[in-house]
């Protein structure tokens, strides 16, 4: 087990003044079996109320409001989690009602590129689904080159794959894409990796009623170096943060994210 520190620095500049800025903010860590949450401390310029709430995916969300006029949106949350406390996320009793998570969605939907891997890999030929998923995380991490500037935040799995690099989200929805192919119920996970200066991503399997998390980008399991945030079908169910507001205005956000011991 380790005890992780974490602090998360999330800031945008809009390219003119807004009001009305009503905004949800999904990066709060949860209890789960593999980690427990210590402490969190959440700053939010200009916002003095907001509430604490919960997704459909059972992620910790924050949504606020701030009406006064602002030119520039400063978030910092950090914190301190026990992680390594057993192998797997969680456990269900009922495995039946992620169903659905075999199902493609919007981001990992399959085309000449994700079957053209998914004849070669052949993942038939495995017996259990913890094997399939534990194959994809070795050979993922050669068939990719990882590089920032090759993939947009709103590309698919397919979409990376013809381009033939990307980030960790794009990874891990190419893995999501080979193993709902097969029938697997798979699902998006982020979060945030000790080492790492920025927000992470990588695939969670449900094995005979565990959830187990792989990560193909640094090919290897998910394991105490590990804070997990939030999990959904793709990225899409997963945004840091989303708003409104009653001003059109451009922004350059920026993230800045340190995990350490």
């Amino acid at each position: 087990m380790k005890r992780l520190k974490f602090r998360y620095e999330l800031s945008a500049v809009y390219s003119k003044p807004v009001t009305d800025h009503r905004f949800n903010f999904r990066f709060l860590p949860r209890d789960n079996a593999r980690q427990k949450v210590e402490d969190t401390d959440i700053f939010i310029a200009n916002c003095h109320k907001y509430d604490e709430l919960t997704d459909s995916f059972g992620n910790g969300l924050i949504s606020g409001y701030i009406h006064m006029q602002h030119a520039r949106f400063d978030l910092t949350m950090s914190g301190s989690v026990i992680t390594g406390i057993d192998i797997y996320e969680e456990k269900t009793a009922c495995p039946e009602k992620y169903d659905f998570l075999r199902c493609q969605s919007k981001l990992t939907q399959e085309g000449t590129e994700i079957n053209r891997l998914k004849n070669e890999f052949d993942l038939k030929r495995f017996k259990s689904d913890y094997e399939k998923a534990l194959f994809l995380t070795d050979k993922l991490f050669y068939v990719m080159r990882y590089d920032p500037k090759c993939t947009n935040v709103g590309d698919s799995g397919e979409q990376a794959l013809q381009k033939g690099g990307g980030v960790c989200q794009d990874y891990a929805h190419i893995m999501l894409s080979l193993l709902r192919a097969e029938g697997v119920t798979a699902r998006y996970a982020a979060g945030m990796l000790l080492g790492e200066g920025g927000s992470h991503a990588w695939t969670e399997v449900l094995c005979r009623g565990y959830w187990y998390g792989f990560d193909p980008t640094n090919r290897k399991l998910v394991n105490d170096e590990y804070i997990r945030i939030s999990c959904g079908r793709d990225a899409s169910d997963c945004p840091v943060i989303t708003g409104t507001m009653n001003t059109e205005a451009s922004q350059i956000q920026t993230e800045r994210c340190k995990v350490y011991l």
